[in-house]
């Protein structure tokens, strides 16, 4: 971009453009003026069809009809007097020229008439529904062929019976406005409803195509703008007259009545051009006196972008501010210089404190070009990569043949790939995500980064998930099938009394080990949330062991499992009697469960502040690799051959931390187990 470019871009910014927003809104003003010079127009037309209807109102109310009853006759021989009477009532009303006698029907019987009236066809106002509201009110007709306009007509009832018809000449009223002149060429003009002209005098209508005014007139528009004719559009406003059918025209050729606001438009065009031509030479004049030193300090930023930090600019001939930038061009570049010789090695201690932390990482990192060499990886990824453990999950030969996977086959992967990876001598695969990044850093070629997320542990819950919902999805679906066949049998009635007593005893124990196994899980979950939480009151901790105990009797006694309760009497303890009771039932089922035979016994003790209470068996221990892991969710001991679902032992340490209380176990395998858990005791009131 040169710096004429520049400059100009500058003036049009500056000057030029606020110009134009001027000029844009003085436009749209220029179109509020022009409706206002038509709302003007229409207000003129307004009140002039308000002084109209005004004198012809007067007119109506001189009407002077002084020995009217005289009108009044019954027959031939009073039709010579009231004949009489009604000439009489033409001369004392000078404004008209017509009078007639209607009967009850509004049919014309008599007539009066002068000033060139005397064609007058006959009056028939007969099939008018208007003529019964001139029984008691002066009416304004509009009926055709009374008179030549502008005569007005006017009927109203009769004393005598009858209606009074009155015709007044308003042609002096009407060319009042006529003769009005709107500027130079504009008037004021009548019309009817199918746009003819009414001849009133005055100036000569304009040659407006009738069917053109009619359109306008109907319309419902007030105002007119840009109406043809044969000598260009004219402007103006309407308004209907008291004149039934005829409209008061106002109107003026369109140039000249927009003639002040299309001048100011056209100077503000003028000024705008006139402005833009002046900013162009005067960016094109002081371009020349700013090129050369801009074309010097151009150059030298071009070199310190591409970090050559040696520039020197001579100041010498430059003016103004040009001599300070080029002495502030000076000074950076020799701060850069500096700056450069200091930062070099900080970069190098960060990039090395970086490419440590990448090959620390548990997950694979590599960075490679997009032919696949290797540009960085780190240790995790170089043992992945470089063994043969991928070939047979994801490349062209089995593992051990010697074609090792290519970076370039890694870049070909979907994002979420999973990779599978056994090293020699481990017991389980590992497993891997793959995901890639692509960037390109500035002048050099694309980079891949490539991330294998380490996602064993993932992989093994899930894992262990699936087997505890598929074993209590079984577990499930065996106690269901007995209560359905358990229904099945009840609901045919085949059952003699003592069976069915048994039946309903075999359905209430498998629901309540269906309830069991649902409260788990749901409790399990509510723990976690925070949402179960111990509703505390004293109870006796050796009854509430009997009552567990008395749950689990049969089981034992099928086993031949002898249960001890050696807690004492009357030992109270503060805590949530159901949630104790479940740990108690958790513990108890446990060692009923992964002990074949022998005894299973619950002690109690108080020491430091604590109950302690313990449950032994003499079961089949647990393996001390699990030991650090038996309370944790969904974890099943492998010992004794006996399933569980991994969520009693994890239900009841959450119930015991909500006390505010420990559990904890000791065991060896083949030796039983014992697990204790302890309770606060609460301090006496």
């Amino acid at each position: 971009m040169t710096v004429f470019y520049r400059l100009f871009k500058l003036f049009v910014y500056v000057i030029i453009t606020p110009l134009f927003v001027t000029g844009v809104f003085l436009f749209y003003y220029q179109d509020y003026s022009k409706r206002e010079i038509l709302e003007n127009y229409f207000n003129v037309a307004r009140i002039s069809a308000g002084f109209i209807r005004q004198n012809v109102e007067n007119i109506a109310l001189r009407l002077d009809f002084a020995g009217e009853g005289a009108l009044s006759f019954d027959g031939p021989k009073q039709k010579t007097a009231a004949q009489a009477a009604l000439e009489a009532a033409l001369k004392n009303n000078p404004d008209f020229v017509f009078f007639a006698r209607l009967d009850a029907d509004g049919k014309e019987i008599l007539r009066a008439s002068r000033g060139g009236a005397e064609n007058m066809p006959e009056i028939d106002f007969s099939n008018d529904p208007r003529l019964a509201y001139a029984a008691d009110n002066i009416l304004i007709s509009d009926f055709e062929g009374y008179a030549p306009f502008p005569r007005a007509g006017f009927i109203s009832g009769a004393a005598g019976g009858g209606y009074i018809f009155a015709a007044a000449d308003i042609s002096s009223i009407l060319r009042k406005f006529t003769a009005q002149h709107i500027g130079k060429s504009g008037g004021m003009y009548f019309a009817d409803a199918e746009g003819a002209f009414l001849p009133i005098g005055g100036a000569a209508a304009p040659a407006v195509n009738a069917r053109d005014l009619a359109s306008v007139l109907n319309s419902g528009r007030a105002l007119i703008s840009g109406l043809q004719t044969s000598g260009g559009k004219l402007a103006g406003a309407f308004t209907s007259t008291a004149l039934p059918g005829v409209y008061l025209i106002i109107l003026q050729p369109q140039k000249e009545a927009y003639y002040t606001i299309n001048f100011i438009s056209w100077l503000i065009a003028f000024f705008i051009l006139a402005t833009t031509t002046l900013s162009y030479f005067a960016a094109l004049s002081f371009s020349q006196e700013v090129s050369e030193p801009v074309e010097r300090i151009t150059a030298a930023a071009q070199k310190i972008a591409g970090d050559d930090f040696d520039v020197v600019l001579d100041p010498k001939g430059a003016w103004g501010e040009f001599e300070i930038l080029i002495n502030a061009v000076n000074a950076m570049a020799a701060s850069l210089r500096h700056y450069c010789a200091l930062q070099v090695d900080k970069i190098l201690d960060e990039k090395k404190k970086t490419d440590m932390l990448a090959r620390l990482m548990r997950d694979g990192v590599i960075m490679c070009n997009m032919e696949g060499e290797r540009l960085f990886i780190n240790r995790t990824a170089a043992r992945i990569v470089d063994s043969d453990a991928l070939c047979e999950h994801t490349f062209r030969a089995p593992a051990g043949q010697g074609l090792r996977p290519q970076l370039k086959n890694l870049l070909a992967l979907k994002n979420g790939t999973i990779l599978t990876y056994k090293e020699q001598g481990a017991k389980k695969p590992a497993h891997f995500e793959i995901f890639t990044e692509f960037f390109k850093p500035a002048n050099e070629e694309q980079v891949a980064v490539i991330m294998l997320r380490d996602i064993t542990y993932e992989h093994e819950i899930n894992e262990m998930k699936n087997d505890i919902f598929n074993s209590v999805a079984h577990d499930l679906r065996a106690p269901l099938l007995g209560l359905q066949a358990y229904i099945m049998m009840l609901r045919e009635g085949a059952l003699e009394p003592d069976k069915r007593a048994a039946a309903l005893a075999s359905m209430d124990q498998i629901s309540k080990t269906l309830t069991g196994l649902i409260e788990n899980i749901l409790d399990a979950s509510k723990l976690e949330r925070g949402l179960l939480l111990p509703d505390k009151s004293s109870f006796d901790i050796g009854a509430a062991a009997r009552k567990v105990m008395d749950a689990t009797a049969p089981v034992a006694a099928a086993k031949g499992i002898s249960l001890i309760n050696k807690i004492p009497s009357a030992a109270m303890v503060e805590a949530d009697k159901n949630l104790i009771e479940r740990v108690l039932s958790n513990l108890l089922s446990n060692a009923v469960k992964f002990t074949a035979r022998g005894a299973v016994e619950i002690f109690y003790a108080q020491e430091g502040g604590f109950h302690k209470i313990t449950v032994s068996d003499s079961g089949a221990g647990i393996k001390e690799t699990e030991l650090d892991k038996i309370f944790e969710k969904y974890h099943r001991a492998s010992s004794g051959g006996a399933k569980g679902y991994g969520l009693g032992l994890h239900i009841s340490r959450q119930i015991i931390n909500a006390h505010g209380g420990e559990i904890s176990v000791k065991s060896r395998e083949g030796k039983g187990a014992a697990f204790t858990f302890t309770l606060p005791v609460m301090p006496k009131e």
